[in-house]
């Protein structure tokens, strides 16, 4: 009798153990990988002084963006403004720098921005008359020229959280050097990029 009392908690022990080792429990794995986030693609636009209402200052909108950290962000830029020639020396700004992939140019018609026009994947824009502003962060070493009239499409990735000086490096402002009004105010062609 006492035999009979000590096998049957071994049974049942036993079917325990084999209910556990054939996955009637579940156990949290010690290692979980990394899920990668969500890609993100965002829009701004480059109004001109018309449509702000301003006699000198084309802007970005908006002028202190906010971005997720370690994401990859694709960015498309709707630019309403002309082309400002880079000054001689500058024209290093007129190629990307720290984007994933080419960068991407489709004309547009201010008239009719909604308009589908092709895109050209471009290694650079031309110095003289191709760049209108562009998205600069050195800190990132991110630069990215904008065309002029256009749709600029890129991507890069953000990595840690920060907040970042952003500038544009074509002097289209006021100034004799072009350094001044849009150019010297935050908000318009310079401000934060921060990064969440």
């Amino acid at each position: 009798m006492k035999l009979h009392r000590l096998l049957i908690p071994a049974a049942l022990l036993g079917a325990a153990a084999f209910v556990t080792g054939c996955g009637g429990v579940s156990v949290p794995p010690l290692y979980q990988p990394a899920v990668a986030a969500a890609p993100v693609h965002v829009t701004w636009v480059i109004a001109t002084p018309a449509m702000l209402g301003s006699d000198e200052k084309p802007a970005y909108l908006p002028g202190n963006p906010v971005l997720p950290a370690n994401t990859d962000v694709t960015v498309t830029v709707v630019n309403f403004d002309d082309a400002t020639v880079l000054p001689a020396g500058t024209e290093t700004f007129a190629t990307p720098t720290g984007i994933v992939g080419g960068l991407s140019v489709a004309p547009m018609d201010p008239a009719n921005p909604n308009a589908d026009t092709p895109a050209k994947t471009v290694a650079s824009l031309d110095p003289a008359t191709g760049v209108s502003h562009t998205f600069t962060v050195a800190k990132l070493n991110l630069n990215v020229p904008i065309a002029p009239k256009s749709r600029t499409t890129f991507t890069f990735h953000t990595g840690a959280a920060g907040t970042y000086a952003w500038q544009c490096m074509d002097p289209c402002g006021t100034d004799p050097a072009g350094w001044g009004g849009a150019m010297a105010a935050t908000g318009y062609m310079k401000g934060t990029l921060t990064i969440a």
